[in-house]
């Protein structure tokens, strides 16, 4: 991702011409986008940069004949033929969860990461063994959980006081303190449906 941010950057800065976004597709890697699989709205993400990655790949789906199209057999001609080799690569995937894909794809060497919705990433093993979430009351939830702050300081960790507010919880810190506002002018606001 980077490298590709960091291409379009170099681009415009050599050529001045704007540079389109190009989604999920890529000048460095083929197959290279995200994946449909079995389930209700299931995705894996796969990127193939190099012949030994592809090697790879062909390897975690059992060497199906169409891996061994010459038209497959280079970097080059993956790219000319992405659109075929996406769908061929759909076939796959989609006939298996995405967590299934992304473990036969990385046993072999290859990127492959689950497409993660935020009920996933609330029950992922690895977030939660580094701390990534924190619990926190709710006043109208309860029990919640947010996301902890990514930065460890040690002298200086982050403290967490509350969860998000509910509707106009912080109203009068926001009217009064920060703007200003008289408590006539509130009231004026809240009576009006303003505030």
């Amino acid at each position: 991702m980077a490298s590709l941010l960091g291409g379009a950057i170099l681009e415009y800065m050599v050529s001045g011409r704007e540079v389109e976004p190009v989604g999920n597709n890529s000048t460095e890697a083929a197959p290279h986008g995200v994946y449909r699989c079995k389930g209700d709205d299931r995705w894996c993400a796969v990127a193939v940069f190099t012949d030994e990655e592809w090697r790879g790949f062909k390897r975690a789906l059992g060497n199906p004949p169409w891996t061994e199209d010459k038209r497959l057999a280079t970097f080059t001609g993956r790219l000319k033929n992405k659109a075929r080799l996406d769908r061929l690569v759909e076939d796959w995937t989609k006939e298996r969860t995405a967590e299934e894909v992304m473990a036969l794809l990385q046993k072999q060497g290859v990127a492959a990461g689950v497409v993660q919705d935020a009920s996933n990433l609330a029950k992922d093993p690895q977030l939660r063994a580094r701390g990534f979430f924190i619990e926190l009351d709710h006043p109208e939830l309860g029990k919640t959980i947010s996301d902890a702050m990514p930065i460890r300081l040690s002298l200086t960790p982050a403290k967490y006081s509350r969860a998000a507010p509910v509707r106009g919880q912080d109203n009068d810190y926001v009217y009064k303190q920060l703007l200003g506002m008289g408590e006539g002018e509130l009231a004026k606001l809240r009576q009006q449906g303003i505030v």
